[in-house]
């Protein structure tokens, strides 16, 4: 209730019950049909797809940035015809950022593993129950 700004206003002398008429009902799987279940399923597989094409989405940058280092190593390299700190330095930091960008797309997060636990126990039940 600290959101509910009465400027002196209102005076409650007793219980205050707020009602939003939401009926969301939350069941555990167990408790679905098997339509349900086989609903449910397709949902939670899209919700993985499309957080994995965020994660992608949002590490554009980082794989950009990784290939221009790569290039401006090169070309460095090309230009004072040897090797010297600083191509080795702008080298080692785009594999690095390469490799981090690159294990943080392939890795799921944590909506993702949560999204892949409820598929994997949708699939759980209906093999329980023999439907697929």
């Amino acid at each position: 209730m600290r959101d509910f700004n009465n400027d002196g206003e209102i005076n409650v002398e007793g219980d205050f019950n707020v009602t939003d008429n939401s009926h969301t009902e939350h069941k555990l799987y167990i408790h679905c049909s098997n339509e349900e279940l086989l609903a449910d399923r397709p949902f939670r597989a899209g919700n993985i797809k499309i957080e994995q094409a965020k994660k992608v989405q949002r590490l554009k940058p980082f794989y950009a940035l990784t290939i221009i280092l790569i290039f401006a190593a090169a070309i460095w390299a090309m230009y004072q015809g040897k090797t010297d700190l600083i191509t080795i330095l702008m080298g080692g930091a785009s594999a690095f950022l390469g490799f981090q960008s690159f294990k943080a797309t392939v890795d799921p997060n944590a909506f993702q593993r949560e999204e892949q636990n409820a598929v994997n126990k949708i699939s759980k039940i209906l093999k329980q129950r023999r439907v697929e």
